[in-house]
């Protein structure tokens, strides 16, 4: 008797594939995925009016140790794609923001993750295309829901 695959390992099998795409995309960047990401959560309108994001709060987005974080950044700053300054409000930590060359780099890498994005949902309507990113909102805010209990 066939078995439905479980949804878990349907998004689970979705998420390897489009690793592996956005991997092959970023390569002649010379960035991985991780680092792609954390990049792009740099760019969010800062809350408070100030430009950057502490490295603690990058870790606990991307659900990583701040060690693993603190590697990322480092490389990523020895590469003048991001800048490390002090937080005015807090002397103990560092903000994390982009430069401009980072910036750059940020923009050319959204078109060519917005190529893999189009590929991907090219057997997708408008509607239904909305209907999975409205989904797949919901999945993540039960997640972080969840997590924060």
């Amino acid at each position: 008797m066939a078995q439905i695959p479980r949804t878990v390992y349907l998004i689970n099998e979705v998420n390897l594939a489009v690793r592996a795409r956005m991997e092959r995309a970023l390569r002649e960047f010379e960035l991985t995925v991780a680092q792609y990401t954390v990049m792009s959560q740099l760019v969010q309108p800062p809350k408070d009016g100030r430009d950057g994001i502490s490295s603690a709060k990058i870790a606990r987005a991307r659900r990583v140790s701040p060690q693993s974080i603190n590697e990322l950044i480092v490389g990523l700053e020895l590469r003048g794609l991001v800048a490390r300054l002090g937080d005015p409000d807090n002397r103990r930590e560092l903000l994390v923001s982009l430069t401009r060359t980072g910036r750059d780099k940020l923009t050319a890498c959204d078109a060519a993750i917005d190529k893999v994005e189009r590929e991907l949902f090219t057997d997708l309507d408008a509607e239904t295309h909305k209907r999975l990113r409205d989904v797949l909102g919901t999945v993540i805010g039960t997640i972080r829901r969840t997590d924060e209990s």
